[in-house]
């Protein structure tokens, strides 16, 4: 008659067990999870099956869901599900075509995701804001070029007039078929590049606010401005988005964190049967 009376007594007393347990010296195996960094944290798209619902990719942080436009496919991805892409032109993951509706980061920035290429392009976008149309150079992405790596990224204290942005790319080159961790963070002063965790590069070329243009198809999946649309082929999982720049240390963290510290509260029921299956030993 009264369920969270009762959720609460149970709660109580397998607090009390553990307690007891601690005291008694049982051993119980529990994994210690790392969880995302959430500090600066204004966009999260997972693309677990839960978050997806229809063409409407939810953002799991933010405010800014997506809309899944042409030919795309939700799959098993590095945790739980990813979304694919087959690299058709006029596929991509979009959260909208209006830099006024877009919550985009503006002095400090980090980018990062999982990315899976079925093959590597040369204006490859993982996920863009950007317009590079001949001298025009405005916004940012994380993407590839050719078989590195790349972050891109403008600034007003490297404008020339009509923008100008700067590609770091990563120094190694790496196989196809396989998953990435890929990171760029820009702290107003230096841009850096990280892959699986490990910095490739760095650039101080660029400082000061971000540079965005008036119109941008903030996107996942595709290369796409007002002259390009080059669609990502393969697999992109755990698109994550900050207002700030993440040390060397966050970056690894989040490399090996398995989601948000919200959803490590669901593996409680699974601490509990640990607690009881070892307090009747």
């Amino acid at each position: 008659m009264f369920p969270f009376i009762m959720n609460a007594t149970k709660k109580a007393i397998l607090s009390l067990v553990a307690v007891l347990i601690a005291g008694l010296g049982i051993g119980i195996p529990v994994t210690a999870q790392k969880v995302v960094i959430e500090d600066g944290l204004i966009g999260y798209w997972s693309f677990d099956k839960d978050t997806v619902k229809g063409n409407t990719v939810k953002d799991i942080w933010g405010d800014q869901d997506a809309e899944m436009i042409g030919k795309i496919e939700i799959v098993q991805g590095k945790f739980g599900e990813a979304v694919q892409l087959g690299g058709g032109a006029g596929a991509r993951v979009q959260m909208t075509d209006d830099i006024k509706k877009a919550k985009l980061p503006t002095e400090e920035m980090t980018v990062e995701l999982w990315a899976w290429d079925e093959q590597f392009i040369e204006w490859g976008g993982y996920i863009v804001a950007v317009q590079d149309n001949g001298a025009f150079e405005k916004g940012w992405l994380l993407g590839t070029r050719w078989k590195a790596f790349s972050f891109a990224l403008s600034s007003d204290g490297a404008d020339d007039g009509d923008g100008l942005l700067t590609y770091l790319n990563s120094v190694n080159t790496y196989d196809v078929g396989e998953w990435h961790h890929v990171v760029g963070t820009y702290d107003g002063e230096e841009m850096k590049i990280y892959v699986d965790g490990k910095l490739e590069a760095t650039s101080r070329v660029q400082s000061g606010a971000i540079n965005y243009p008036d119109r941008v198809f903030f996107s996942i999946g595709a290369y796409k401005d007002d002259n390009e649309d080059f669609v990502h082929k393969g697999m992109l999982d755990e698109v994550r988005l900050y207002d700030r720049a993440l040390s060397e240390k966050e970056v690894v963290n989040n490399m090996e964190a398995e989601g948000l510290a919200v959803e490590s509260a669901g593996k409680l029921s699974l601490t509990w049967s640990q607690i009881k299956a070892a307090a009747s030993r």
